[in-house]
């Protein structure tokens, strides 16, 4: 009997509205973007994804065509007044990073937050015109999430009254600077200011990189193209290498809101220097809710090819069973969709509050909510990120071998969103500034000012804790016991952490696992802070399965940190896999698909064979096949032909030499 079912799940086209999809998008304004964007792209050949096979695409061929699309996302931003954000979350849809993505995202936010009014009423109107391009230049070859080893120099000149940018050595280049390889044309420079031989720290200059007429290099830059990126993901982003040889700007345009040099060389220092922090908490806090999309794509691919998929055994029909019905497949799944969906509802909230910060900041100048927002976007940044390119492959690895053909798109989401690791700082080293901050709360006592340390409180208690009190499964769904676990993870965690500092010990490696421990308290917490302030919604059952089966795989590693007396009987530890076990049929049974549909994720979405809206799996992967530029290699037949006969050559020759020694 074939293994191929008679239907699939239905894949929508366009966007499909229900209360259950306009909550898990963030709202209504949020799915009316999308819906425009997707209807604006699907009408528009440029961005077409069927007549395109990209995999096959040379990379400059590949970079060609993000440059177009950029292009016309610049005449349909200006043409119907798309708001920034609309700009962003529309080249998320090309499934690529386009040139024209740091303009928005880093470029105009530190012109918006690190300008003076003066210089924003000069340059705001002209990077949201697009008369220039933009980027952002911190990265040096030599010095990666190490910010203040940056070598680069700004020495001010009080003769001409302009700041000469210098790159001194190798290790100072610029490097991997988005957009800057071929498209930008200024970029925001962070580099070491130097006024009469004395240095002030890092600051931020716009430094013209090419002429606006021409293209070409303005005198003094140095640019080269990287190359391509491993998987060869990224095909949009022109990632660059930028030297400077005593480039000279004008001295307005050191970005002046914080910090100036006047004109005859006095320094006048910033009030406060926690708005250093903004350039990173911007990126990061997009990167909270982003990559958790990046995740749910893949699940629900996998989702729609596992549930189409029948293999081994059969069902009453004598079907075989769909892939989705086996315990090996829902145990890798469904803890991905609940990850996924608490990374892009707990980063909605982390980025509604970086928003509201942002537009109190540029009224009043206040920095005061900063230093916690760095830490949450911190937190959410190594957190999402690791859970992202993991979750990814897992995806692919439950498809099978199918899961490994391009045409699947895993391929593409994984070398697209596992950069993320170490782009914006290595998780390993960006993970550091979250134990270091919770130690010196820790020391200052004043845990109780941030809801995430809620658990150094442990800490100060003289009174051991009482041995977890657990007697049946459902105990393990109580959010009581589910808090103190975690909790008393971290409290172990930290504890290890401040004997391991205090001894002298290298805690670089070990300060990962408590970021990650720290990341699931936060984002179980904030998972069911969401269904608190929903306890009304049809939805609400769904909501519950996704909190638990997130709740319920994140205990089953965090009960081994505990120590005496908290560690599990070996019958707490098989009531809480009973649990778990329930907490995946549950979701597997009468939520999932639900779920699933809710997100209603489209065909030109999720751009998989896997996942197609009028074709079969198997049938799209069949089609695929028959277009392959490589079916046509007729110009090398002959060369084959002649390859099956140089056994007769190779032996005549040895002939030949045999007798020359005769």
């Amino acid at each position: 009997m074939s293994n191929q079912p008679r239907t699939q799940r239905d894949i929508p086209t366009t966007p499909q509205e229900t209360p259950f999809g306009l909550f898990l998008w963030g709202g209504r304004e949020k799915f009316d973007r999308r819906k425009a964007i997707l209807e604006a792209f699907l009408n528009n050949p440029i961005f077409s994804k069927k007549t395109v096979n990209t995999p096959s695409l040379a990379r400059k061929d590949a970079w060609t065509r993000a440059a177009l699309q950029s292009r016309e996302l610049i005449r349909l931003k200006l043409k119907h007044d798309w708001p920034h954000r609309q700009l962003m979350e529309a080249i998320r849809y090309t499934d690529n990073m386009l040139p024209v993505q740091p303009q928005f995202r880093i470029f105009m936010s530190n012109i918006e937050r690190q300008m003076s009014d003066e210089q924003k009423a000069i340059w705001v109107p002209r990077a949201e015109r697009f008369e220039i391009f933009g980027s952002y230049s911190q990265t040096e070859l030599g010095h990666g999430s190490n910010v203040k080893g940056i070598e680069t120099t700004s020495t001010f000149d009080p003769a001409t009254d302009e700041f000469i940018i210098n790159s001194p050595t190798i290790s100072s280049t610029k490097y991997w600077i988005g957009a800057t390889g071929i498209w930008a044309t200024h970029s925001i420079v962070v580099a070491r200011l130097i006024i009469n031989g004395k240095e002030y720290g890092n600051h931020l200059f716009l430094t013209q990189l090419r002429d606006l007429n021409t293209q070409e290099l303005m005198p003094g830059v140095e640019i080269y193209e990287l190359g391509p990126k491993v998987f060869q993901g990224m095909l949009g982003t022109d990632n660059g290498a930028l030297r400077f040889h005593n480039v000279r700007i004008p001295r307005t345009q050191m970005l002046a809101r914080n910090a100036q040099v006047l004109q005859d060389g006095t320094y006048v220092a910033p009030k406060n220097t926690k708005h250093s922090y903004g350039s990173m908490v911007t990126v990061r806090a997009l990167m909270a809710e982003i990559t958790g999309w990046d995740l749910l794509k893949a699940v629900a691919v996998a989702y729609h090819y596992t549930t189409f998929r029948r293999q081994f055994d059969r069902d009453q029909t004598g079907e075989e069973k769909p892939v989705f019905s086996y315990a090996s497949v829902q145990y890798r799944l469904l803890p991905l969709l609940a990850q996924a969906s608490a990374l892009v509802l707990v980063g909605q909230n982390i980025k509604r509050a970086y928003d509201t910060y942002t537009e109190q900041y540029l009224k009043t100048n206040d920095t005061s909510e900063l230093e916690d927002l760095h830490l949450q976007t911190v937190g959410a940044k190594v957190y999402s990120t690791e859970i992202t390119g993991h979750g990814i492959e897992t995806c692919r690895i439950a498809c099978g071998g199918h899961g490994y053909n391009a045409l699947s798109g895993f391929g593409r989401m994984y070398a697209n969103s596992i950069n993320a690791v170490t782009y914006e700082g290595d998780n390993y080293v960006v993970a550091q500034q979250v134990p270091r901050a919770i130690v010196k709360h820790f020391k200052a006592k004043t845990e109780s000012s941030l809801f995430s340390l809620s658990y150094l409180s442990f800490l100060r208690q003289k009174e051991p804790p009482k041995p977890i009190d657990v007697h049946k499964e459902e105990d393990w769904l109580h959010r009581d016991l589910q808090r103190f676990v975690l909790e008393q993870r971290l409290v172990v965690l930290v504890q290890n952490h401040m004997d391991d500092t205090n001894a002298g010990n290298d805690t670089s490696f070990s300060t990962h696992a408590l970021t990650m421990a720290h990341g699931d308290f936060v984002y179980w917490k904030g998972f069911w802070d969401v269904i608190d302030r929903n306890r009304n919604a049809e939805f609400l059952p769904s909501l519950i399965a996704l909190a638990q089966v997130f709740s319920l795989s994140i205990l089953q590693n965090a009960h081994l940190i505990l120590t005496p007396p908290l560690s599990l009987t070996q019958r707490q530890r098989k009531l809480l896999a009973q649990a778990y076990r329930t907490a995946i049929g549950d979701l597997a049974e009468n939520h999932v698909s639900k779920i699933i549909d809710a997100y209603g994720f489209t065909e030109y979405e999720l751009d998989s064979a896997l996942a197609r809206a009028n074709q079969t799996p198997y049938e799209a992967l069949l089609d695929e096949a028959r277009k392959s530029e490589m079916n046509n290699m007729q110009h090398l037949w002959s060369m084959m032909v002649d390859t099956r006969q140089l056994w007769r050559t190779v032996e005549a020759e040895k002939r030949r030499e045999q007798q020359a020694k005769l």
